[in-house]
């Protein structure tokens, strides 16, 4: 009889600290529910950083962006005029890769929008655009985004970046 240790090691630590090497920023904007807020800060918190608050607070630059993730909720069909405006502000020499979420009461293509204004500035687009129902008058969306929703968005944030480390453009 031959006897076997096995012996289980946490390796989670490794790629946690992989993607806190990548420079990464979490910039949004939200109206009066919160919904878009409530995303942001949950990718975020994914790799332990803050969220900032387009045209709440002055966004800086000051080193190079490798993933840039932008979010917004939806506005007459189209993201929020703060949002277009930083947006059109963005230098591909200075970010990298950006990522679109957003939040919808009834109108899905938010994320694809955003993505559509970072291409405009020749922003390289990582991933497909994450979105998700928001708490919204005149619609069935309750309660969200629910947690359901923001662990999605961890896991989508950590899929743009996993796949950025793969490709090597962090």
């Amino acid at each position: 009889m031959v006897d076997f240790k096995i012996t289980v090691v946490d390796l989670s630590y490794i790629q946690e600290g992989e993607m806190e090497k990548m420079n990464v920023k979490v910039v949004y904007h939200s109206g009066r529910s919160g919904n878009t807020r409530k995303v942001a800060e949950a990718i975020a918190e994914s790799f332990h950083i803050r969220a900032e608050r387009i045209g709440k607070e002055k966004i800086d630059f000051t080193a190079p962006v490798d993933l840039l993730f932008v979010g917004d909720g939806i506005y007459f069909h189209k993201p929020h005029r703060k949002t277009r405006a930083f947006l059109q502000g963005m230098n591909p020499e200075i970010v990298k890769n950006a990522a679109a979420f957003g939040t919808y009461g009834n109108q899905l293509e938010i994320g694809a929008l955003i993505a559509a204004l970072l291409r405009e500035q020749q922003i390289s687009i990582a991933g497909e655009p994450f979105t998700c129902k928001g708490d919204s008058p005149g619609t069935d969306n309750k309660g969200h985004p629910d947690a359901m929703d923001l662990e999605n968005a961890r896991r989508f944030a950590q899929k743009v970046a996993a796949s950025l480390k793969e490709r090597g453009e962090e």
